[in-house]
Formats: C-alpha cells, sequence, structure tokens
C-alpha cells in the first residue's frame, strides 16, 4: 500500500481543466457539499491536509479547493492560489 502525497501542477493547464470539466458537468465546488462528501470518500481525499498544504505553500490568502471528475488525466483534487499562480495536487495512496 503506497502513501498519499502532494504534488505541484501547472496552474495555467489547471485552468484550462477547469474550464473543460465546468463545461461537461465535472467540476465540483466545496460549495456542492452533497458532491463534495461523495467524491473526497470514495476517493479518500484528505482535502484538510491538501488546504493545510497550499496555506504553507502559497503566499497569497485567496486559496480554493475544487475537484475534476469526468474521466480525465487531470481527475483529482487540488488547491490552487490565483494571487501566486500556483496549484497543487492530492494523489490519493494506491492501494
Amino acid at each position: 500500500m503506497g502513501q498519499a502525497k502532494i504534488v505541484e501542477v501547472d496552474y495555467y493547464i489547471l485552468l484550462d481543466k477547469l474550464k473543460r470539466a465546468a463545461d461537461v458537468g465535472g467540476r465540483i465546488e466545496k460549495s456542492d457539499k452533497q458532491r463534495w462528501q461523495e467524491y473526497i470518500k470514495a476517493k479518500k481525499v484528505n482535502d484538510t491536509s491538501l488546504l493545510a498544504w497550499g496555506k504553507v505553500k502559497f503566499s497569497g490568502g485567496n486559496l480554493k479547493l475544487v475537484v475534476i471528475d469526468h474521466g480525465d488525466p487531470w481527475d483529482g483534487c487540488y488547491v490552487y492560489s490565483a494571487d501566486d499562480e500556483a496549484a497543487l495536487k492530492f494523489v490519493p495512496a494506491e492501494d
């Protein structure tokens, strides 16, 4: 069994992927509580840890958590900062 990790991703590619995901209904915002909780539980994502990493890594205070879930290689949970133009992805542990 592997260990979960948090990796840096290209902020500008993420923005493009988020737009595409929104166009097909595959973008999940934390405010969509039911879908968010279903995804977090099913994928074993520690969104609290991801947000904490974002607070340490990015100097800007405007952090956003988001999920991409529509069958794309970029599917996953992300934290990003528009102020820092940077993003992190939570990669769950492999069973």
